[in-house]
C-alpha cells in the first residue's frame, strides 16, 4: 500500500524500510537544553516538511521526548547520541525507529536489527567505516563530517567501499546541502545548535522558510 505524502505507517516492516524513506526524505538532528524545547524543536521542523528527527540522549528526559513524538503519525523519530546497549534498548522501547551513535558501538547493531530497527554507527577512518559496514550497519555516520573533509572525505570514501551508504553530521548548511545529496549521501543532518537559534531569531515562520529552502535545494539536487 502506498504511504500518503506525509505520513508515516505505525506497521512499517524493518530497518531496510526505514533507510529507504529516509534516502528520499533525509534526517535531522535535535539538541537541546530542556525536554520541551527539543520537542518544539522537533515539532516545528516536521510541520515545515521533515519526516525524520533524531533526538540526542543529550536532551533531558530524552525518552519521554521520543514516546511523545513516536505518537504522532507524520514523523520518524530516532535515538541519537546512543552510547550503550542499555540506552539502545530504553529507546527502542521509547519507540526510536533509527538508532544513531558518534561512535563505532557495534553492539547496537544487532540490538536494533533484531528490534527491526535501523542502526547508524559512527565513524571517522576507512577501518571505522569498513568495520561498521562489515558488522552490518544500515547506515555509517560520518561524524565530525566538516572537519574530516566534508563532501570531498565522502567522495574519496566511495572509491574503495562503493557498496557503504553515508549520514553527515558536522557543518552541514546551505552552501554544500546539494553536494552531500548529489555525491548520494543518504542521511544529513542539521545541527540542533543551528535549528534551536533559527527557531528562537525568526520565529516559527522564518523557521519553516529556512527548512523549506533545505528542503527545496534537496529535492533540486536529487531530481
Amino acid at each position: 500500500m502506498k504511504l500518503p505524502e506525509k505520513a508515516v505507517s505505525r506497521s512499517y516492516q524493518n530497518n531496510a524500510d526505514v533507510v529507504v524513506r529516509m534516502q528520499r526524505h533525509r534526517s535531522w538532528l535535535v539538541r537541546a537544553q530542556s525536554s520541551d524545547q527539543a520537542y518544539r524543536i522537533a515539532c516545528a521542523a516536521s510541520d515545515a516538511g521533515i519526516y525524520f528527527v533524531e533526538i540526542t540522549f543529550t536532551v533531558p528526559d530524552a525518552l519521554g521526548v521520543i514516546e511523545r513524538l513516536a505518537l504522532r503519525n507524520d514523523l520518524y523519530v530516532g535515538a541519537g547520541t546512543v552510547l550503550s546497549k542499555k540506552d539502545g534498548k530504553q529507546a527502542i522501547e521509547a519507540g526510536a525507529r533509527f538508532v544513531v551513535a558518534p561512535s563505532l558501538e557495534l553492539d547496537l547493531i544487532p540490538l536494533c536489527h533484531k528490534a527491526g530497527v535501523a542502526c547508524f554507527p559512527g565513524a571517522a577512518t576507512p577501518t571505522e567505516i569498513l568495520t561498521a559496514r562489515r558488522r552490518g550497519a544500515d547506515l555509517v555516520k560520518i561524524f565530525p563530517a566538516d572537519l574530516v573533509g566534508g563532501p570531498y572525505f565522502i567522495k574519496q570514501m566511495q572509491g574503495p567501499f562503493p557498496d557503504v551508504r553515508f549520514m553527515v553530521s558536522g557543518g552541514v548548511s546551505l552552501a554544500n546541502v546539494q553536494e552531500y545529496v548529489q555525491i548520494g549521501v543518504t542521511g544529513i543532518c542539521l545541527g540542533s545548535a543551528y535549528l534551536g537559534s533559527l527557531l528562537a531569531e525568526k520565529g516559527s515562520g522564518g523557521f519553516a522558510d529556512e527548512i523549506k529552502e533545505f528542503i527545496k535545494r534537496a529535492e533540486e539536487a536529487q531530481a
